[in-house]
């Protein structure tokens, strides 16, 4: 995939993140709002990277599994959170025929 860091559209993915982290400050969000993880735990936003309990923003679908950088929603997470997620997708269960 590349340099995430210096890659096309990196610039907007942080300009996304930016907003989200307003967006989490004047409304209250909880680590995992609006996606499937996180702990449902409110953020300190003093709190500096890389602290665990730092403020992150987590695609819902990985880059790794195919989610787009800037494509996509992002969901606020903490850095911890977001680590544990790692890539993983959603796992879905078949009944049996």
């Amino acid at each position: 995939m590349g340099d995430l860091h210096h890659g096309r559209g990196y610039k907007a993915y942080r300009r996304k993140r930016a907003a989200l982290r307003r967006r989490t400050e004047r409304e209250g969000l909880v680590c995992g709002q609006g996606g499937n993880y996180g702990c449902g735990n409110p953020f300190d936003l003093t709190i500096p990277y890389p602290d665990p309990m730092s403020f992150s923003a987590d695609h819902d679908e990985a880059l790794s599994n195919g989610g787009h950088l800037t494509k996509q929603d992002l969901i606020p997470m903490h850095l911890g959170c977001n680590s544990r997620k790692g890539d993983a997708a959603e796992v879905e269960i078949w009944e049996a025929s």
